[in-house]
């Protein structure tokens, strides 16, 4: 496998342990104030939940001012969370595909559990790769994915109200929300400080905050029990060598372009997340 697709490839994955077209609607901002209130108090309320999720998107690298590399990707998976034990597991597998090349799976598996993340990445032809890092008690809640909706929602820069959505049958809010690109940036950093190497990639001198360029976020919460429904958002990010602590002539930039749609189900049902044996194992990041 070529080196940058590696990269491409070992930056997504780390990033992603870190989205229907909407009806115009008006809601006055003290309506939308206790509406969001409402909503962070029944989310917050819930220990348990279970979500879908799909991404596509795309990776394209640059050399020389050249496309080197044009990677597409899709990936779906789902993931359970249990809040009271601060537990979290996600499974997906993601499909690339390169021009001229074979398309290529990679399943890829996250665990929280006892204060360590878990990853597992199978790549074809080796064997399956199990990297660990330690997640403080305070970063628990930025890598819960439901919980990360509803800080979403607590720490936007802003929130507007596009109107009522079905979603699935469902009667829903559909709020768009600017989130705070300097708190985000902020916690890509933090996370990146518990990493050191993810497989054969160096990740020791990545400067995560940098690369975050775009950040969209659409949310639809059922009107009735203030829930998450759906979650959809569109993410960009450019890496460049700097940012990865590469010399420049390895490539001049990697733009990473991803849209992930997320729907929640299943709140409040019991959950059972099982570390894997192999995961004992696992080498450590940072």
């Amino acid at each position: 496998m070529k080196p940058l697709f590696l990269t491409a490839i070992a930056v997504l994955a780390v990033s992603t342990a870190l989205l229907t077209g909407c009806a115009n609607g008006e809601m006055s901002e003290a309506e939308i104030e206790e509406v969001v209130a409402e909503i962070l108090a029944a989310n917050t309320a819930v220990d348990t939940v279970a979500f879908d999720l799909t991404m596509d998107g795309e990776i394209t690298v640059e050399a020389d001012d050249v496309v080197v590399e044009d990677i597409t990707i899709v990936a779906e998976g789902s993931g359970v969370v249990d809040s009271a034990a601060e537990q979290m597991h996600i499974a997906l597998t993601m499909d690339y595909v390169v021009p001229g090349e074979d398309p290529l799976s990679v399943p890829v598996e996250y665990f929280l559990t006892d204060g360590w993340m878990y990853i597992s990445m199978v790549v074809p032809g080796d064997a399956v790769q199990w990297m660990k890092m330690q997640v403080p008690e305070e970063m628990w809640d930025k890598q819960n994915e439901a919980q990360k909706q509803v800080d979403m929602l607590r720490e936007a820069e802003k929130v507007t109200f596009l109107g009522m959505e079905d979603v699935n049958g469902v009667k829903c809010y559909a709020v768009e929300v600017i989130p705070d690109l300097a708190t985000v940036s902020e916690m890509m950093t933090q996370m990146q400080g518990q990493m050191s190497q993810f497989g054969e990639v160096d990740l020791s001198q990545m400067d995560a905050g940098s690369m975050l360029k775009e950040l969209s976020v659409t949310q639809y919460i059922a009107a009735d029990t203030h829930l998450f429904t759906r979650t959809d958002e569109h993410i960009v990010m450019a890496i460049t060598p700097e940012s990865l602590g590469l010399p420049s002539e390895k490539f001049d930039r990697i733009t990473e372009d991803m849209t992930t749609s997320i729907v929640f189900r299943d709140y409040g049902k019991p959950v059972t997340i099982q570390l894997p044996q192999g995961a004992l194992a696992a080498t450590q990041m940072g």
